[in-house]
């Protein structure tokens, strides 16, 4: 199974966010658009794995010592790439818990063999893949909600698109 852990986004941000690509799709961006029930914020690609006890536990130290905090997203920023951008809008918390988490789920999942992982977080809600011709200044919306858990998601192929499976949630103390 091909993994991540990551937040989920409730249906009000992810409606704003799905504003913000439609904005820029009209004003002439393409690209291959991600659909608005695939966003979310990655904490941390794992990869094909089927460690799903091992993983479950590391999510579980990571929640024991996080307390419920605030995400924000909103303003657009982009990733290069050779056939366009990677278009996202970016999450933010202002109370440090966000980068709290990460760093102990980070080291959760080191104690538990799965390694370090790739840099330093990013947090952003991905909009699109392969973007050209985007226009920054459309994405205008603004979200913030209640982050009270950590989901971890099968990546799968469905259909031709992706889907992204929660398969467990990890509720903070």
């Amino acid at each position: 199974m091909r993994l991540f852990i990551g937040i989920e986004l409730p249906e009000g941000a992810r409606r704003a966010a799905a504003e913000d690509a439609l904005a820029l799709q009209r004003a002439g961006a393409r690209g291959r658009f991600a659909p608005p029930e695939t966003y979310h914020v990655t904490l941390r690609f794992i990869g094909e794995s089927g460690a799903l006890p091992e993983l479950a536990d590391a999510m579980r130290a990571a929640a024991r010592d996080c307390r419920p905090f605030t995400l924000r997203i909103g303003g657009y920023g982009a990733f290069p790439g050779r056939a366009g951008e990677t278009g996202y809008l970016c999450a933010a918390c202002a109370t440090g818990e966000l980068a709290r988490l990460h760093e102990t789920l980070e080291a959760a999942l080191c104690d538990r063999g799965f390694g370090r992982g790739r840099g330093h977080l990013v947090p952003h809600v991905t909009l699109g893949r392969n973007i050209t011709g985007a226009v920054p200044e459309l994405c205008a919306a603004q979200a913030a909600f209640s982050v009270r858990h950590i989901t971890l998601f099968e990546s799968r192929r469905e259909r031709g698109g992706l889907v992204y499976a929660p398969l467990h949630r990890e509720p903070f103390a």
